[in-house]
């Protein structure tokens, strides 16, 4: 999720050729719709439970890397930049939160370090796996595809994760 950030501005300027005016905008329109797909996010996770809702962002972030592959207009990455709106903050609030239901209340800090810890592994991971794409191709539309591998991996692991009793709905 934090490649996708990081990396969607140099991917629309450097390889799409926008301004960076249409990135600004992009940039206005993901946190405008943020707002409201963190209330969605909450909605469906009460519905749903925290494990699938969180599955369920993780499906939509695998989409929109795919999606991103195929772009080419500025109002296509707008669109791409409204989907990661609704799916930015309903998913780093869930994965919190479902983390927090799994760990013992004793030992939150610790549990909580290290999730900052692999969270600080990640943003040094996502670009490395960028970079090396881009530069192996010739083109960053391989690297964003590329992306897809840590959606799918870690949807696959939440897929086995057994929720305690009772924490399939936290959140």
């Amino acid at each position: 999720i934090q490649t996708v950030i990081a990396m969607a501005t140099i991917y629309g300027r450097d390889e799409l050729g926008f301004t960076p005016t249409d990135l600004m905008l992009t940039l206005l329109i993901i946190q405008f719709v943020a707002i409201f797909g963190a209330f969605f996010f909450s909605r469906l996770a009460e519905k749903i439970g925290t494990k699938l809702a969180l599955m369920t962002a993780l499906v939509v972030w695998t989409g929109i890397a795919v999606y991103g592959y195929f772009i080419s207009s500025v109002g296509e990455f707008y669109i791409l930049g409204a989907v990661v709106g609704l799916v930015l903050g309903g998913s780093q609030a869930l994965s919190r939160s479902l983390f927090g239901s799994m760990i013992p209340k004793e030992h939150s800090a610790e549990f909580f370090g290290y999730f900052s810890v692999v969270h600080k592994v990640s943003s040094i991971a996502g670009p490395f796996l960028f970079a090396i794409v881009s530069q192996s191709l010739g083109s960053a539309r391989p690297a964003v595809l590329s992306l897809t591998v840590f959606f799918v991996v870690g949807l696959v692991m939440l897929a086995f994760v057994r929720m305690p009793r009772g924490g399939e709905k936290a959140g």
